[in-house]
């Protein structure tokens, strides 16, 4: 395998590592430190995103976009996390939606809603899974009927009435375009009932709750949502009718090496001001990189933060190029770098001794956002579950197999 990055490819990095460093870092640790989490979020940072053509990059570009495939987005996403996590979630949220709404719109979707997109400056997308009595029902999913979202989509004439309560929803409340998913047949399991709709945020039937207080990716504005008698014409049901999650596990391949890759942005800026803090850090007379323990700490978490890296880069590359593709990897890269991302970070932290709690070093709030993806977009006990369920559905001969890329 080449891992050498394609010339585009340096260029798509580049160019989000400038709007990184450039844009997003200097104001990330003042956004975070707002009292108000709905006041974390920055319209600032979205538009300089559209200006330098960051916000749709995987669309086409009459679309707006670039057509970045999911490995460069991959990198472009662990270039703006190494500046902040939530405004990598951000982009994160609006490139995979837009995808799906790439794949699966018609063409008379595409053109009214992507080019609705693609003309806002502020254009974001979210999309409604979650509720606050299903959650990881929907992930696994779960099996029984009683199980899973209990929104609703109720046919009516020349269209669908959607009723209903999401919440911690991404870019929610500063959306322009929410895609809801709602049970269209209760009577089945969720995994077969389930479909999914294309909502206008500002529709008069569509309510945001309170922005939800999160302790890390505080840039990025969570919300519960309230479907209240939303009436959704017929031509905006996306996708087959109750074939919403088959869609998604089959077009947003992609999806979870994008957590992924937001997770490995905050591990590695800890990592790389945890090891310049070393070298220059004297106690007992040397930089205390040079004592036994902590050079030994500080080649682990390199060796293990590499590995992670590594593996969630083929992930991306595999939801591009993989047929079949591994659903597998739709759940552990993911698992891998999160739980990895989080001791790097923790571990980066002590090196600071006391003065890493202190807010000045910045370690706080990289500590704060390597929590997030433990839990965020499928619990890792819920990822594990997922992982196994696939192990345990292979039959005798399909184990020979198990270790073929």
């Amino acid at each position: 395998m080449d891992w050498t990055l394609s010339p585009e490819q340096r260029r798509w990095r580049d160019l989000a590592r400038a709007y990184a460093t450039e844009v997003v870092a200097p104001r990330a640790a003042g956004l975070d430190a707002q009292v108000d989490p709905a006041e974390a979020f920055s319209w600032e940072l979205v538009e300089a995103a559209s200006d330098c053509g960051l916000r749709l990059a995987p669309l086409p570009a009459e679309f707006g976009g670039g057509g970045t495939d999911f490995l460069t987005n991959a990198i472009m996403l662990e270039e703006i996390a190494a500046a902040d996590l939530g405004t990598s979630v951000v982009l994160a949220q609006t490139w995979k939606f837009a995808q799906l709404l790439m794949e699966l719109g018609t063409p008379d979707q595409r053109e009214r809603w992507l080019r609705r997109l693609a003309a806002n400056r502020r254009g974001l997308l979210a999309a409604s899974f979650t509720e606050p009595q299903a959650g990881s029902d929907n992930v696994l999913p779960y099996d029984g009927v009683e199980g899973g979202m209990k929104t609703s989509a109720r046919r009516v004439d020349g269209g669908w009435i959607i009723n209903g309560h999401k919440a911690y929803i991404s870019n929610s409340n500063r959306a322009d375009t929410i895609l809801c998913y709602a049970r269209t047949r209760p009577d089945l399991p969720v995994r077969a009932g389930v479909s999914s709709f294309i909502v206008p945020a500002d529709s008069p039937q569509v309510r945001f709750g309170p922005v939800h207080d999160k302790i890390g990716e505080r840039l990025a504005n969570n919300a519960e949502i309230f479907y209240e008698d939303v009436f959704v014409p017929e031509e905006d049901l996306l996708g087959e009718e109750n074939q919403a999650l088959a869609d998604v596990a089959r077009l947003l391949r992609g999806s979870n090496a994008y957590a992924a890759a937001c997770t490995l942005g905050v591990a590695r800026t800890a990592f790389t001001k945890g090891l310049r803090y070393a070298r220059h850090r004297v106690q007992g007379g040397v930089p205390i990189v040079e004592h036994g323990d902590i050079a030994a700490q500080l080649g682990e978490m390199y060796a293990r933060l590499d590995m992670a890296r590594t593996y969630v880069f083929r992930a991306a590359w595999a939801a591009d190029h993989a047929s079949p593709f591994d659903p597998k990897l739709a759940a552990t890269p993911k698992l891998v770098a999160s739980q990895i991302s989080f001791d790097v970070t923790r571990g980066s932290l002590e090196m600071f001794g006391a003065l890493g709690v202190m807010r000045e070093t910045g370690m706080s709030k990289l500590l704060r956002d390597a929590t997030i993806f433990l839990h965020s977009d499928g619990a890792n006990t819920v990822m594990r579950k997922k992982i196994a369920a696939d192990l345990r559905g292979r039959s005798d001969a399909q184990l020979d197999q198990l270790w073929d890329w």
